[in-house]
């Protein structure tokens, strides 16, 4: 890996924002009437893509417990992350920033950008500060400790992919409250509970009853069993095209996924359970979301590596805080992951700092790092994005698939990937200069590539991303 890398100094670029500052300083909590800032729990179900979910359609009762807080709140049915992976995802989570402005990937797995992060934020405007999280690339090693009184890497404590780390979270969550309902000081005090459930994620192994609830008959049980310990470096075995796994062994893996996402619904519910119980659900800012999706047999591919397509862009988010937020919302404007930086320290009265635009490299689209979520009640949200975004740096995985698939042809997949989705239209840009070209309205599955017969709209489109990654304070894709 190359040398951990100084915070960079931000460049022309950055602007302050006035109104979106004076908004976020305080407006927020006088229009919904003052008094103390409520609790904030953010919840970060690793690896799960949005059409798994009930609420977004899905056929099969995967969240009921999801759905009935969703209903209770707002659903963003089109909210996106800028990264289809752990490290910079949850970066851009936790500084209302792009990957390309944070710098933290594969080639530099540090958040050590200068912006203060949501935890630190929180921390400084009074809020107890604790975190439970399940994946190893959230951890304290690549600074996402910063800001946190409390960071718990459950992933130390257990590594067995079967439910048990989740259900150690909850042992933890319910001790954390418990302690805090008997401490006459820490009870006046807000907190900021951040939660990373990793089950979702390579290999599909949930516990009963929800391993078995999808699992179409007649089950083939030692094929179950075979497919419950399905993991790297097997799926880039698919990708490189020299796996045996067949549409059946998909199937299944895709049945034990949608088990996944039902067991962390339990999970999640459990959580508002806890909250209920000591009378403080109706005074916390309650959200589950995603940090990326999952490719399923999609495209050749399985996992999240190497690709910019929805199937890892397009995220679950759903916000419940009775006091600024209306229920039954369901709300079509796209949203990005990021944009829950603001929104989340709006709810607390905390001003998210200066906001970055592309500027005038980005050609005639101002592109907003960050905005605040549309919906709440005290909070303007700003003009609608006029792209949304998915960055893939030069990807770490492919020195895995080196050393696994030493005779694998590995050009095609050492290459940097941005998703610019402007319109109905998507690029997939690559690095390489091999880009796609997509019409999401007629093709919402990403299916035919138009960029062959369409070479205009290509290059017009490619010159937009080249922009937008030359622009003033942007961090290399491409830098090994």
């Amino acid at each position: 890996m190359s040398a951990i890398r100084k915070p960079h100094a931000r460049g022309p670029a950055e602007y302050s924002d006035r109104l979106l500052a004076a908004v976020l300083a305080g407006s927020f909590l006088i229009a919904c009437g003052g008094g103390a800032p409520p609790n904030i729990v953010l919840i970060v179900v690793d690896t799960a893509r949005a059409d798994r979910f009930t609420f977004d359609g899905y056929a099969r009762p995967t969240t009921p417990r999801i759905a009935a807080l969703a209903a209770e709140g707002a659903i963003y049915e089109r909210a996106y992350t800028p990264a289809p992976w752990t490290l910079p995802a949850h970066a851009s989570l936790f500084t209302g920033m792009y990957p390309s402005s944070h710098g933290a990937d594969g080639t530099h797995p540090r958040l050590d950008v200068a912006r203060p992060t949501l935890a630190e934020r929180l921390r400084d405007a009074g809020y107890r500060t604790v975190a439970y999280v399940e994946n190893p690339w959230v951890a304290k090693a690549y600074r996402f400790d910063r800001g946190f009184d409390k960071f718990d890497e459950i992933w130390r404590a257990t590594d067995a992919p079967d439910g048990s780390a989740a259900e150690l979270v909850a042992l933890n969550v319910q001790r954390f409250l418990e302690e805090r309902r008997d401490d006459v000081v820490e009870r006046e005090r807000p907190f900021f509970l951040f939660i990373n459930y990793l089950e979702p994620h390579l290999p599909y192994n949930p516990p009963e009853p929800e391993r078995g609830r999808f699992l179409e008959p007649p089950v083939d049980a030692p094929r179950v069993e075979r497919l419950r310990a399905f993991k790297t470096p097997e799926e880039l075995r698919y990708i490189l095209g020299l796996s045996d796994l067949s549409a059946a062994d998909v199937k299944i893996l895709s049945d034990l996924y949608d088990g996944e996402i039902a067991y962390c619904d339990r999970r999640v519910g459990e959580i508002a359970d806890m909250l209920r119980r000591q009378a403080m659900l109706d005074d916390t800012v309650f959200v589950v979301t995603s940090d990326h999706g999952e490719a399923i047999g999609e495209h050749r591919m399985l996992d999240h590596k190497m690709s910019v397509y929805d199937e890892v862009l397009r995220i679950p988010m759903v916000v419940r805080y009775p006091k600024a937020i209306a229920p039954g919302q369901r709300i079509r404007r796209p949203v990005m992951l990021q944009d829950l930086y603001p929104t989340l320290l709006s709810f607390a009265g905390v001003g998210a700092g200066p906001t970055a635009h592309g500027g005038p490299a980005a050609g005639a689209l101002p592109l907003p790092e960050m905005a605040p979520l549309p919906g709440v009640r005290g909070l303007a949200p700003g003009p609608e994005r006029p792209v949304l975004l998915g960055e893939f740096a030069r990807p770490p995985f492919v020195q895995v698939m080196r050393e696994n698939f030493p005779k694998a042809d590995l050009v095609p997949w050492d290459r940097a990937l941005v998703a610019w989705h402007e319109g109905t239209g998507k690029l997939l840009w690559g690095s390489d200069g091999r880009h796609r070209l997509f019409d999401l309205a007629g093709d919402p599955g990403e299916l035919h590539d138009l960029a062959p017969g369409d070479a205009e709209r290509v290059k017009a489109l490619a010159a937009r991303v080249d922009a937008w990654l030359a622009r003033p304070g942007a961090r290399s894709l491409t830098a090994p």
